[in-house]
């Protein structure tokens, strides 16, 4: 394999366009050809994009192309559907979340995968907050993580499957990202109005406990992560703001204040670098790079299908909650 791989897309919508395609350019990806029902799309992606070839049809795309990867961006029928055949025809896969939205759907495309990677576009993991998060958490003074508390609330979103599989996917995944797999939890469901407002505890096996708040009814959207290792704490505040403030187990401690207690970062939009991009900042492009890393190199791609049924394991469990307080049904 060359340096580069080559990648066709299949559906060329507005995520498509706006987060995907202009990711493509921070790794070593050949963008070679496009494909969307919308003939006329097509051909204008394909245009703007560089690809030399665009169809209707993907599976003419897959019949006529010579690709490493295809990328499948649209709804989770699509991503399921396509994602089969593609890996049927030899592929590597990558498709936007959810995969599929059921279990047994997702599970599906990990048994088809036979080898093949198949990356899910988990990017909250590629965010530059998260990662440097992580770096920290890995890190000498931080310690183990005990605790994660995680506010991943938003807009009104119905059905309670939507408000899962397409929202709170990203919280489950950054969950077991930070805190590794899930072993039991407990869960209060409550609606409103037809919205959901989702408190819950989730017991991981390393023993450390995670904190989500998952509701659709607050304003726009709302990210916050709180994370403690041993009398340390990292803050991640909309993806642009991090402070990590060190160890201080003893009492004393609290009266020793200086610059040396918290460290910092945030983005510095004043100056136009690959850094303060946006596509950085939200994973976007992160994900990309990791995708062409991972099969350019032959190893285990960062966010891949097994993490999605992970969490579409999560998600069935919540569809399945009763309302009030419960034990999680992990099935």
């Amino acid at each position: 394999m060359s340096a580069w791989i080559r990648l066709g897309l299949v559906g060329c919508g507005s995520h498509a366009w706006m987060a995907i395609l202009p990711a493509l350019r921070f790794a070593p990806i050949d963008l070679v050809a496009v494909c969307d029902l919308d003939r006329e799309l097509a051909e204008r992606v394909a245009g703007a994009y560089g690809a030399h070839a665009h169809y209707s049809r993907y599976q003419d795309l897959l019949a006529s192309e010579d690709l490493d990867v295809v990328a499948v961006v649209g709804p989770p029928g699509l991503h399921h559907t396509v994602g089969l055949d593609v890996l049927a025809s030899g592929r590597h896969l990558f498709v936007e979340k959810p995969p599929a939205m059921t279990y047994r759907d997702v599970h599906q495309l990990a048994e088809a995968a036979g080898g093949r990677q198949v990356m899910v576009g988990f990017q909250k993991r590629h965010a530059r907050a998260y990662q440097l998060a992580r770096q920290a958490v890995t890190g000498p003074g931080f310690g183990k993580p005990s605790m994660l508390r995680l506010n991943y609330s938003h807009v009104r979103t119905t059905p309670l499957i939507e408000h899962l599989a397409f929202m709170s996917i990203h919280a489950l995944d950054l969950a077991r990202f930070f805190m590794g797999d899930v072993v039991a939890g407990s869960v209060h469901l409550s609606e409103r109005g037809g919205q959901h407002v989702i408190a819950l505890t989730l017991e991981h096996a390393s023993g450390s406990v995670s904190m989500l708040s998952l509701s659709a009814l607050e304003p726009r959207l709302q990210e916050t992560l709180e994370l403690a290792g041993d009398s340390a704490l990292l803050r991640v505040r909309d993806l642009c703001e991090l402070t990590v403030e060190r160890a201080a187990p003893e009492w004393e401690d609290c009266y020793q204040t200086g610059p040396s207690m918290m460290t910092s970062w945030r983005p510095d939009f004043t100056i136009p670098t690959d850094d303060n991009n946006s596509l950085v900042l939200q994973g976007y492009a992160g994900e990309m790079v990791e995708l062409a890393d991972a099969i350019l190199h032959c190893r285990p791609v960062n966010g891949g299908i097994d993490d999605a049924v992970a969490a579409m394991r999560l998600v069935e469990a919540l569809v399945r909650a009763p309302r009030g307080f419960s034990s999680l049904d992990l099935g």
